[in-house]
């Protein structure tokens, strides 16, 4: 999860990570509460500033639940999606190179 391994595990970056791990379903503030952990009254200003910033978006009303989903349209959205890929990639990468070095040194 890019965004945290860089801003640690504030709500901020867990949900934009969230979203962009699963970009392609839209989700409503209980479904994101469970997901993530972070509590309903701590969503309700963070969605309120993602949307504003355009990182996500409103899709639609489920009963009275609004459904939320990560705003591929936007440039800066996509653009901190990749970035946070290439932190993914990075970490995976220095991961394993510490478990081959850990090997090499057992053996």
């Amino acid at each position: 999860m890019g965004l945290t391994h860089i801003f640690g595990d504030k709500p901020l970056p867990i949900v934009l990570d969230f979203f962009r791990i699963h970009q392609f379903w839209d989700y409503s503030l209980k479904d994101l509460q469970k997901a993530t952990g972070v509590s309903h009254r701590t969503l309700q200003g963070t969605i309120k500033q993602l949307v504003k910033n355009g990182f996500i978006k409103y899709t639609r009303t489920e009963g009275k639940a609004k459904m939320y989903v990560f705003n591929s349209d936007s440039a800066v959205a996509v653009e901190l999606h990749n970035f946070a890929r290439r932190i993914d990639a990075e970490f995976l990468k220095s991961g394993i190179m510490k478990k081959e070095k850990k090997q090499t040194a057992t053996a």
